[in-house]
């Protein structure tokens, strides 16, 4: 959170003197840029109520993961975030913090875990819950964080999702890039 205190001052072209817990800067900065301009969108991004409603009052985009680490690493991550329900909590968190004006500037993304394209697309949640313990299919199918289906069916979710939700848009792993191609194509009217 500190980071972030003085990210915004590097990036606004001031001079930056900031002593916290983390962080200790004695006068570090830049000029002051000749022409104003806005600093590049900052995204702060995860699943923890304090880490999003930090985000929603500091950020221009906020990232919701769904999921949370516990015990570094040495338990399964939580994944009970990945129900709408989690959802709609989150994004009221979000919009709560934030305030009105502020969460309509905001914009909101969705870190997709997996996309999988398949004609079949509840046997591929139901090999999924063999993984993902907490979650039932049904709450696999209607997660924002797992697109399974065929192409149509991807897009008529996200476009559910975004209406749901507003999300601006969703990050894809790389592993996923080839396998969301078409559907990139598809929305993109091509």
């Amino acid at each position: 959170m500190e980071a972030v205190t003085i990210i915004k001052g590097l990036l606004e072209g001031n001079r930056v003197t900031f002593e916290g817990r983390h962080y200790r800067i004695t006068d570090h900065g830049v000029a002051p840029l000749p022409v104003q301009r806005p600093h590049p969108p900052i995204l702060i991004g995860g699943n923890g109520k304090r880490l999003l409603t930090f985000a929603a009052k500091e950020a221009d985009i906020v990232g919701l993961s769904g999921i949370t680490f516990r015990c570094g690493g040495a338990v399964p991550p939580d994944l009970s975030s990945w129900r709408t329900t989690s959802v709609d909590d989150r994004v009221r968190l979000v919009r709560e913090a934030a305030g009105e004006d502020r969460y309509g500037r905001l914009e909101l993304n969705v870190l997709v875990q997996r996309v999988i394209v398949t004609d079949d697309r509840r046997g591929a949640a139901e090999e999924l819950t063999g993984r993902w313990t907490q979650l039932t299919v049904d709450e696999i199918l209607q997660s924002p964080y797992v697109l399974i289906g065929t192409v149509e069916q991807i897009i008529e979710d996200i476009h559910a999702y975004r209406e749901r939700w507003n999300v601006s848009y969703f990050v894809i792993f790389e592993p996923y890039i080839d396998i969301f191609a078409p559907i990139v194509s598809r929305l993109a009217g091509k």
